[in-house]
């Protein structure tokens, strides 16, 4: 097992009125508990305020839980401490939705894809340069592109080099944190069809998530459904390709994609 999370917990503090010091706690995830496997794309998906991107956000350790841990490639970290290990985050990446502020915009793409790598010490310059060169080709831009500032590319093309970015580290796991959202739809399927080849060539396992349905149902191969912090559904394609979803909401969730004629519902 690549990854196993085990009884999250986090909640938010704040004031009941700016006339009273009374503080409540607001709860935005409770006992998360849930596996990837190794090549497993498994995608994540619930309403706007579930807790899908702070629970991205507290697994790269950006945030800290009230408690619970993870087991990573059999080691156990402690998700209410801070975490300063290069080893996790080489093996552990997470791409957000806002490509734009994801990129320095007074660096040149050259230096935004070349600077993880040297944090990390990965190999020598020419290598990262050689590294970069095949990567770009293998995600259709070209090399012109590396003397482009981010404000000149399209939101494709941005979206294409941050995610880049996070896989020239050829990662175990990445986190992909509504990575189609605000995309045109051709260009979303272009970035799915991408990670899939991805997966498939560098045993790369994937977190996607995602209020995408459809993107999810044609990506992925296991399904989490989140309701109110909670995951309260989980489920792995069956052999006809469909999704048989246990929990009532789940069901209602995934009724309402929208089809050309509802009485062929049915018929998905």
């Amino acid at each position: 097992m690549l990854l196993k999370v085990d009884n999250v917990h986090k909640s938010y503090r704040h004031t009941s009125s700016w006339l009273t010091s009374n503080h409540q706690s607001q709860h935005v995830l409770k006992n998360i508990t849930f596996e990837i496997a190794d090549k497993e794309i498994v995608g994540l998906v619930g309403e706007s305020g579930s807790g899908k991107s702070t629970l991205a956000r507290i697994l790269m350790q950006l945030e800290r839980a009230d408690s619970g841990c993870l087991f990573f490639m059999k080691k156990e970290i402690e998700l209410t401490k801070k975490l300063a290990d290069k080893k996790f985050y080489q093996n552990c990446q997470i791409v957000f939705q806002n490509h734009l502020s994801a990129l320095n915009p007074s660096w040149k793409v050259l230096n935004i894809l070349l600077e993880p790598l040297l944090n990390l010490n990965l190999f020598e310059k020419k290598a990262h340069l050689d590294q970069i060169s095949y990567m770009l080709n293998k995600f259709h831009l070209n090399n012109d592109l590396l003397e482009r500032y981010p404000h000149q590319l399209s939101g494709g093309e941005r979206q294409r080099v941050n995610l880049l970015r996070s896989i020239l580290l050829q990662p175990k796991l990445l986190i992909c944190d509504e990575v189609v959202s605000n995309l045109d739809v051709i260009v979303q399927k272009d970035i799915i069809d991408l990670l899939k080849k991805i997966n498939q060539e560098m045993n790369m396992a994937i977190l996607f998530i995602s209020h995408d349905l459809h993107a999810v149902q044609y990506f992925c191969d296991r399904l989490l459904v989140m309701k109110n912090g909670e995951i309260i559904d989980q489920q792995a394609r069956n052999d006809d390709n469909s999704f048989s979803f246990s929990h009532p909401y789940s069901q209602k969730l995934f009724s309402s994609i929208m089809i050309a004629d509802p009485a062929n519902r049915q018929k998905k």
